[in-house]
């Protein structure tokens, strides 16, 4: 017993450092375009290259944690996002800041369902939920880390020693988990199986999969928007210093370690092993959220913006950990990790078109009231998507 909540922690901590430097990016974005000289929508582009590299590699790195074990994934990982940060730092040019940072996402793109299936293969059934969504903290809580530290570490060393430092933390973590995290007895034979001829054939061909996916597209892409553009807009809008933007981007990733945990138990625990409908209340909040903020201007004070910041991040980054557990319980224990890499494939898809489409759409229409209000109204179309997925309860 103590053994599964230790090897979780680690989990945690693999998937929180690993994220502070990257989710940490958008909250110094007007350092770097100040640096590189760079527009509005090259600098809200740098999650959207990052997120390339799953939308690539996460569902070959979901078939490799299933034949290969997920102890090797999980290091691998981490190795290549701190080699592409750390590479990143050094960038001369917006050209080979992105391509650094596409290698960052491979690894990330490999990192996330190892980490997944690991949490979910030392876990019985019932708290299969709550436990991905504490793995999923992971996410926003290095997020928030990431908001409030780097723009600290930017302003005193300059952008490339903030980047340089969260590498140097993942690398640290990296060494961390290969001397403690062990598969479970248990895997073994299952990666036997998921070798086996027509394994990964019924994930691609399971319709239920496909809709949870496409309809995650648009939760992605709407998390993404806010956390690459919440900054820059509060900034540019608002009239917000950059210190204090960033701590709105910290407030609603902070929300988003709330929501993780909360969607997790209310899918385990109030709806009986459901998954659906927790989604759905996440998306109608986020969507709303946005509608909310399509409305804020100059006179908004922190009355307004400390809530809104944290009801999107329980609502909008909330609900991640509900959508890999529910890929995962879909295709069964054999096929979980390619099951959960096809997932974060598809809606790191929407990852990597959200903020640029979104920053399109903010420079042809001269403002963001407009493109806010048609994120919130594009969430009808992922709703859509997952009242058509047919779910059995679990348990």
């Amino acid at each position: 017993m103590s053994q599964r909540w230790a090897i979780l922690a680690v989990i945690m901590l693999a998937q929180t450092v690993a994220n502070i430097g990257p989710l940490g990016i958008p909250a110094i974005a007007s350092l770097i375009r100040d640096d590189l000289e760079l527009t509005l929508t090259q600098a809200g582009s740098f999650l959207s290259v990052y997120y390339l590299g799953p939308v690539a590699m996460s569902f070959f790195a979901g078939m490799l944690a299933d034949r290969w074990g997920t102890a090797k994934t999980l290091v691998l990982g981490q190795a290549l996002i701190a080699g592409g940060l750390l590479a990143a730092s050094a960038a001369g040019s917006y050209g080979v800041l992105l391509a650094l940072l596409g290698l960052a996402g491979v690894g990330y793109g490999t990192l996330n369902p190892a980490s997944t299936t690991a949490a979910m293969s030392w876990f019985p059934p019932r708290q299969r939920a709550t436990v991905v969504g504490l793995k999923q903290v992971g996410l926003p809580f290095g997020g928030m880390l990431g908001a409030a530290l780097m723009p600290a570490l930017a302003l005193r060393l300059g952008w490339r020693w903030a980047i340089a430092a969260g590498a140097l933390m993942i690398v640290v973590c990296a060494v961390l988990s290969a001397s403690v995290y062990r598969d479970p007895p248990a895997e073994a034979p299952l990666r036997r199986a998921a070798g086996e001829r027509g394994a990964v054939a019924a994930v691609l061909r399971s319709r239920d999969l496909w809709l949870v996916a496409s309809a995650t597209l648009v939760f992605a892409a709407m998390q993404t928007v806010w956390m690459a553009f919440l900054a820059l807009y509060l900034q540019g809008v608002v009239g917000l210093a950059l210190l204090a933007a960033s701590r709105y981007l910290a407030l609603a990733q902070a929300g988003g370690v709330l929501g993780r945990v909360a969607f997790g138990v209310l899918s385990d625990r109030t709806f009986g092993g459901r998954r659906r409908a927790p989604l759905v209340i996440a998306g109608c909040g986020s969507a709303l959220c946005s509608l909310a903020i399509a409305f804020t201007g100059p006179a908004a004070g922190a009355w307004l913006l400390t809530p809104l910041a944290l009801v999107f991040g329980f609502f909008g980054i909330g609900w991640n950990g509900v959508q890999h557990t529910l890929m995962a319980e879909i295709a069964g224990p054999r096929s979980a990790g390619t099951a959960v890499g096809l997932g974060l494939a598809i809606s790191s898809l929407g990852v990597t078109l959200g903020p640029p489409v979104f920053g399109a759409c903010v420079t042809a229409a001269g403002g963001y009231r407009g493109p806010w209000i048609g994120l919130s109204l594009v969430m009808l179309v992922g709703l859509g998507l997952l009242a058509l997925v047919r779910e059995r309860p679990r348990f």
